[in-house]
């Protein structure tokens, strides 16, 4: 079948399967592996969007099926996918060696049709993408591209030649010139490119080898759905490629892209009518305003719904709030990233809110009666130092000492600013005034140490005024340890797995302070036990009929043809 658009997503080290590489931490806080597998939300998006409007698209997960399937042949899959377009995410920017071999692949293999990247890193590197990439054709620009890749696809499949009239779009010219256009797209009201996972569980079904578009590896093992409810934010974490501040600048957003109550409920409906996953609502409900809260926490009661679905925060919500989403599902967790334990670090990161307001807030919390509550904590923040590192397994123990009900209730995740400090951000954009050296600068440096690096710590594009890149790394391991012992003496997860996630915590300690080369691959999460992430059910046990009808009624018409 040809396809108008292939999206593609690549793995961030292509040849991960023949290199023995030490991944680290660097994904286990996220549902993806350490090759991030999981492609991003702007997939499912454009595929709604652009199959309403007739056009034919092909998901091509070729990180996950990389995982599953090490025979799984990329060369093979892409010379038997015939599209128009191929669009290629470089979104996040540890996908920069991945995405880039991809797309030579791509285009050796169909060198008279166009590729195109997409998402936040290629945004911000699309000069030097196409001033260096000559197999790269297109970049689409800013945070939403669903309607300039419309454009862009009745353009090419109309051939015309002037690209003028695209918004957000950047290209090379055919005697090499490169030229792009303003990013003049960005709504402020997002409706229009929501999921309905009913198309998306369609278009996979009625597919040839539907698991080419299966979302991440262990969907199957440990599914877990997401719908985004607003884009930009109102907050400056200097690290972070998703501020206020890197929107402003990189994506011209200059206040947030909100989704309306009546779409985000539909949008977790669709959903949740085909598998009772848990469903994560991305971005902070509060960006929304009271009333919008509200309007969308009666339609999610009203619909008696039986996931379980996750809430975050960026910032401690009132009491008021929290009982608002309290009453949108019998299963709710909660999500908030404190960060660290010290309030002046906490500042100087951009989240301004004391140890009282944390205190305060976690007690509401479970008051409400709440499944759980999940507590982020990072590694790598200005004025943080490794003593002030080891220190929050101690003000972990003070939280949940803070009521009998907390042990029960309190889950808590370390992790460090990992593998690169986010393009976009204030420290990436500026680093000196904030205490940090940037290691790599240009994108082919990025490609080229992911391509060259044989651990985690290899990877690291930074380094601060309070920790080396050694420090950083065994700061991790050291409190790691620590946590998941904190988390057996609570009862968050039982002794063995404990036990077991402190021995491959050891090994890699074991392997990082090696100067020999890594002898054997560590692909497993590090610093977190298993099923500790998020609820987990198996694929199978969670299918509704109307999933089953959906997929016998698609094996029928393929039996047909």
């Amino acid at each position: 079948m040809r396809y108008d658009l292939a999206l593609i997503h690549p793995p961030s080290i292509f040849d991960f399967r023949e290199k023995v590489l030490h991944y680290g931490p660097i994904s286990d806080v996220v549902p993806s592996s350490p090759v991030f597998d999981l492609y991003p939300i702007g997939f499912l998006s454009t595929l709604t969007y652009l199959a309403k409007k007739g056009f034919k698209v092909r998901i091509a997960n070729l990180a996950a099926n990389m995982l599953i399937n090490p025979k799984f042949c990329v060369e093979d899959i892409i010379k038997g996918l015939e599209a128009d377009i191929y669009g290629i995410d470089l979104h996040w920017l540890v996908h920069v060696q991945g995405a880039i071999e991809v797309a030579k692949i791509v285009k050796k293999i169909h060198p008279d049709k166009k590729v195109v990247l997409g998402g936040l890193s290629s945004t911000i590197f699309w000069r030097e993408i196409l001033r260096n990439y000559k197999f790269i054709d297109f970049v689409l620009l800013g945070d939403t591209t669903e309607m300039p890749m419309k454009k862009l696809l009745e353009n090419i499949i109309d051939n015309k030649r002037s690209m003028k009239s695209i918004p957000n779009i950047a290209w090379r010219e055919s005697d090499g010139r490169i030229r792009g256009n303003d990013i003049t797209f960005v709504p402020e009201r997002i409706d229009e490119f929501s999921i309905d996972y009913g198309t998306v569980i369609k278009e996979s079904l009625n597919r040839k080898n539907f698991f080419l578009s299966i979302p991440f590896a262990e969907f199957i093992s440990k599914p877990i759905g997401a719908v985004l409810s607003c884009k930009g934010c109102i907050y400056n974490c200097v690290t972070c490629g998703g501020s206020k501040f890197s929107y402003n600048c990189f994506f011209k957003r200059d206040g947030l892209g909100i989704k309306s109550p009546k779409k985000i409920f539909e949008e977790v409906k669709s959903l949740s009518d085909y598998m009772r996953i848990p469903i994560f609502v991305l971005g902070d409900l509060q960006f929304l305003g009271k009333r919008r809260v509200m309007a969308l926490t009666k339609m999610l009661r009203e619909e008696r719904l039986d996931n379980t679905l996750l809430f975050e925060f960026y910032y401690p919500p009132s009491k008021q709030m929290l009982s608002l989403i309290r009453k949108a599902a019998d299963n709710v967790i909660i999500q908030l990233s404190p960060e660290t334990q010290d309030e002046d670090i906490r500042y100087a990161f951009g989240k301004r809110y004391s140890n009282k307001q944390l205190f305060d807030f976690v007690r509401n919390v479970l008051e409400l009666k709440v499944d759980r509550l999940d507590l982020y904590f990072m590694i790598g923040l200005p004025n943080q130092g490794y003593g002030s590192v080891t220190s929050i397994p101690a003000f972990i123990e003070q939280l949940l000492n803070s009521s009998k009900k907390a042990n029960k209730t309190i889950d808590f995740f370390i992790a460090p600013l990992a593998p690169l400090l986010d393009p976009g951000s204030k420290v990436f954009t500026d680093p000196k005034p904030y205490g940090y050296n940037l290691l790599l600068k240009s994108l082919e440096e990025y490609r080229n140490a992911a391509s060259l690096s044989r651990s985690w710590k290899d990877t690291l594009n930074y380094e601060n005024n309070w920790m080396s890149r050694d420090e950083i790394v065994r700061a991790t391991y050291d409190v790691a340890e620590e946590v998941i012992s904190l988390k057996v003496k609570n009862n968050v997860i039982r002794e063995g797995e404990g036990s077991k996630t402190i021995e491959t915590i050891r090994e890699a300690k074991k392997i990082i302070d090696s100067d020999k080369e890594v002898l054997k691959k560590l692909t497993d999460k590090e610093t977190i036990s298993k099923g500790d992430l998020y609820p987990t059910k198996d694929l199978l046990l969670t299918i509704k009929p109307k999933l089953l009808f959906t997929l016998i009624k698609s094996l029928v018409e393929k039996m047909l043809k």
